[in-house]
């Protein structure tokens, strides 16, 4: 009878301990694509001419939700010269994974003359 109550308890913990890793890695998976997909928002938007304003993206199978915001940047150089047609670029990404809200986001400034 003890022998099949530890055997029992182990077996309980490795299944908890499995379960665990498993979404670890699933987290894990979804933040490397998510890094991923903001990276090539970011690529695409510099390329095309930008305005300022906020845009929703579909992406992929939806479950992820991303968003691009162009801010136009006001900037000087050391000699005080005003720098023009600066924009600031931010992918910003949602989602919802093992029970919990996610987000992510990244940026990068950009000249277009």
């Amino acid at each position: 009878m003890l022998a099949l109550t530890i055997f029992s308890l182990v077996a309980v913990a490795l299944t908890t301990a499995v379960q665990q890793t498993a979404d670890a890695a699933i987290i894990l998976r979804d933040e490397s694509q998510v890094r991923l997909e903001l990276q090539n928002l970011l690529t695409e938007t510099a390329t095309l001419k930008l305005k300022p304003g906020k845009t929703e993206v579909k992406v992929g199978d939806g479950r992820v939700h991303y968003v691009t915001v162009v801010r136009a940047v006001s900037a000087k150089t050391a000699a005080g010269v005003v720098l023009t047609n600066l924009y600031d670029i931010t992918a910003q990404a949602s989602w919802r994974a093992s029970g919990q809200d996610r987000s992510d986001h990244a940026e990068v400034i950009v000249y277009q003359p």
